[in-house]
């Protein structure tokens, strides 16, 4: 089973926009703004082919730590599966997808996914994120781009006891989701910040941050988009074909999030500078139609 996010046309396009290192973008924890929040720390260390997350934890809100000892890059998943389905219905449903427009399984929609944290070889990856009661898949991801070979290490992790009501974090840098459009602060500044990335929407969700060139408006990123989600036209016979006035190597991806679910909710540090970014979810609606190609893009400036 590839990477959810993967399967859902995200890696499609980042292997064709520009890849900046994420983690540049992201501090390593350890005096981090993250760490300094005080939440009980939850430190996974993995060299790709094994999990040491515990399988039983009690209900709060942590301070995930992805510690990345392999040569691959590795995302932390946690969700939870719909009464009835099973790990083993999810990676079938997952192997048998083809193509870009990926049609998800109705059960997809039922899932409750809540991010987590992402780390390349030899890094170190954070979020502070809810675990409620109940069962939680936590998958273990890995995924080399030299090879495009990937695995999967579920773990099933049950959490007990009762969620206590949480303050909200004073300070955080609101980046809300809903259908079919983002929901930001007037001005973000530069320098490293707290996000706190929440779905206020129905569907799934999830955010890609990438710099663009200065002046690039939202219309040129979705004709991007469109000139590899939409099909094909049939020229007219002698006419040349029209190339989107921004290219993929124009875009450098400096941030993205895993997967969110209505009312999902996680916190990163990032560091972003000055310039002009495009954030974007590339998450198909129930027909398979990714959210960008319906206007899931919001194009703005970082003093």
């Amino acid at each position: 089973m590839k990477r959810l996010y993967m399967l859902l046309v995200v890696s499609l396009l980042f292997s064709m926009w520009a890849p900046v290192a994420a983690q540049d973008a992201t501090p390593e924890p350890g005096g981090s703004l993250l760490a300094e929040l005080g939440y009980p720390e939850l430190r996974v260390t993995s060299d790709g082919t094994t999990s040491d997350i515990p399988t039983q934890l009690e209900a709060g809100r942590y301070h995930v730590i992805l510690e990345n000892t392999s040569e691959v890059d590795i995302d932390l998943e946690f969700y939870q599966l719909p009464d009835g389905v099973t790990i083993d219905d999810l990676t079938a449903a997952f192997e048998a997808a083809e193509g870009p427009m990926f049609i998800p399984p109705d059960f997809f929609f039922d899932m409750v996914f809540n991010g987590g944290p992402s780390s390349y070889p030899g890094e170190t990856g954070e979020v502070v994120l809810d675990l409620t009661p109940g069962e939680w898949v936590v998958n273990l991801y890995t995924y080399d781009p030299e090879t495009d070979e990937d695995s999967n290490i579920p773990t099933v992790v049950t959490v007990t006891g009762e969620m206590t009501e949480m303050a909200d974090l004073e300070g955080a840098v609101e980046i809300g989701m809903a259908e079919m459009y983002f929901e930001l602060p007037e001005t973000i500044e530069a320098g490293p910040q707290i996000w706190n990335v929440v779905n206020n929407g129905q569907q799934v969700h999830h955010v890609v941050l990438s710099r663009i060139p200065d002046g690039t408006t939202e219309e040129q990123v979705l004709e991007l988009a469109g000139s590899f989600f939409a099909p094909p036209a049939t020229p007219e016979a002698g006419a040349t074909p029209v190339e989107p006035s921004l290219a993929f190597e124009d875009v450098e991806d400096v941030f993205y999030t895993l997967l969110f679910s209505e009312g999902q909710e996680n916190w990163y540090e990032i560091d972003v500078q000055p310039g002009t970014y495009a954030m974007i979810c590339f998450m198909p609606d129930p027909s398979g139609t990714p959210h960008v190609m319906l206007g899931m893009v919001e194009v703005f400036a970082v003093d």
